[in-house]
C-alpha cells in the first residue's frame, strides 16, 4: 500500500526506494497464499516441527535484508511511526483463539495466553498511537517500549508454547495447523514481529537523534523541547 510508509524527505530517497511498495505488495500476496494453500492441504498438520521455522524465517530474511540493504532501510525508516503502531490492532484477531477453545477446539493453556494478550495488545494499539506515537517526552517513551515489550513477550512465550502443547496433546492443537487459525500463526505472527522490528529501529534512530540534540538545548528549556523532534 502507498501508505504503508509516509512520504520520503526528499528526492534522493524517493529514487532509493521507488519499485519497493510494489514489490512488498507482491511478496505479501504470494505469502499470503501460499501459506493459506499449505494450510488446506494440511502441510503444517503433517509437518508441525517446521512451523517455528516458517514463522520465524521470514522475520530473518527481513533481518538479513535490513541489515545489508540501504534502500530497504530506508523505505522502512520512512514509515509513520503512529501508523506502525496502529498495525497492531490487527491482533483483536487473536480472539479466534479464544473462540476456538471456547468451542473445545484448541488448547486452553496456548488460547488463553496468546489469545489474551493479542486483545490486550490490539485493543491498546489506537490508544498507544494516539497517545505514545510519536514519543515527544521520556515518559512516553518508556511507555510505548513497554508496550512493545508486551507485545513481543507474547510471541516469544507462544511459540515455544505451542510447541510445548503439542507435543502434550497434538490433537487439542490440530485447529491451529489449519485455515483459517493457520493464516494468524503462519502470516500475520511475522508480520507482527516484523512490524516491531521497524518500530524498534525508528525508535533507536528517534533515540539517538534526540540525545544527539540536547546539547544544543538551552539549559532549562523542557524535555519535550528536543525529545522527538518537537512539542505537541
Amino acid at each position: 500500500m502507498e501508505r504503508l510508509g509516509t512520504q520520503p524527505r526528499n528526492q534522493t530517497e524517493a529514487r532509493a526506494t521507488a519499485g519497493l511498495t510494489p514489490t512488498a505488495w507482491a511478496i505479501a500476496v504470494v505469502w499470503f497464499g501460499v501459506s493459506t494453500f499449505l494450510g488446506a492441504r494440511g502441510f503444517y498438520s503433517e509437518h508441525a516441527r517446521a512451523i517455528p521455522l516458517l514463522v520465524l524465517g521470514p522475520v530473518a530474511v527481513y533481518m538479513l535484508a535490513f541489515a545489508f540493504s540501504q534502500r530497504l532501510r530506508a523505505w522502512t525508516l520512512a514509515f509513520d511511526l503512529k501508523e506502525l503502531v496502529a498495525v497492531q490492532t490487527a491482533r483483536v484477531g487473536g480472539i479466534a483463539f479464544l473462540a476456538a477453545y471456547a468451542v473445545g477446539q484448541l488448547n486452553p493453556k496456548f488460547a488463553l495466553w496468546a489469545g489474551a494478550l493479542d486483545c490486550i495488545v490490539g485493543f491498546s494499539a489506537p490508544f498507544a498511537a494516539h497517545y505514545l506515537a510519536p514519543p515527544r517526552t521520556a515518559r512516553q517513551w518508556f511507555l510505548l517500549v513497554a508496550w512493545i515489550a508486551i507485545g513481543v513477550v507474547d510471541f516469544l512465550v507462544a511459540i515455544p508454547l505451542a510447541r510445548i502443547c503439542r507435543i502434550e496433546d497434538p490433537a487439542s492443537m490440530s485447529a491451529l495447523s489449519r485455515p483459517p487459525l493457520s493464516m494468524i500463526t503462519q502470516f500475520f505472527v511475522p508480520l507482527a514481529l516484523i512490524d516491531y522490528l521497524i518500530l524498534s529501529a525508528q525508535l533507536w534512530r528517534l533515540r539517538s537523534r534526540s540525545v544527539a540534540a540536547a546539547g544544543s538545548v538551552p539549559p532549562g528549556a523542557p524535555a519535550s523541547a528536543s525529545y522527538g523532534g518537537r512539542r505537541r
